[in-house]
Order: structure tokens, then sequence, then C-alpha cells
């Protein structure tokens, strides 16, 4: 039983010091970071931002580094779980546009 509960703490922990890691973000990333946790592929975020698909891989990329996690499931499930903590679409005081 022990066991489970550290298991459990720790993962909490790793949700926590994601969700913490956002503020490392530029704005930019933020906004890459909050269309990835409402779904958006891609080439809707790209759209959406009005800038080529090459720059939203590499904005993806930075995102992905700076969280320390391994894939874009993973930025955007820590995207949507900071988005309902924080009550809506805002990081760092930045809005999505």
């Amino acid at each position: 039983m022990t066991d489970i509960i550290d298991t459990e703490t720790a993962e909490q922990e790793i949700w926590h010091e994601q969700r913490r890691r956002v503020g490392l973000l530029t704005e930019r990333e933020c906004q890459v970071f909050l269309l990835l946790g409402a779904g958006y592929s891609n080439r809707r975020i790209s759209a959406r931002l009005q800038v080529t698909e090459g720059t939203v891989k590499a904005h993806m990329a930075q995102i992905l580094s700076k969280l320390r996690v391994e894939s874009r499931l993973q930025a955007g499930l820590v995207s949507l779980t900071h988005q309902l903590f924080n009550k809506g679409p805002m990081v760092a005081d930045r809005e999505v546009r």
C-alpha cells in the first residue's frame, strides 16, 4: 500500500513540475501550447497563428524540451490540465489570439 501512495505522490509531483515549467515558455510558445491543448493539429495551429508548419514544429520542439516531456500528447495533456487549473485559455497573463 505504501508503494502505491509513494508512486501517486511521485506522479503528482511530476505533473506539478511540468505545470510550473509552463512559465519558461515564450509568448508564442504559450499560444502554440494552448492550441495544442485544445486539440489543434500543427496545420490548424499554423493557420490560426499565420505562421508556417515548420515554425509550429520548431515551437513544438522547444515546448517539449522546456516541459521535459517526450511527446506532443504529453505536452497536450499538460496544456489541458494547466488550462483547467487556470480556468481558461491564459498562460502567464497571456491570451491566445
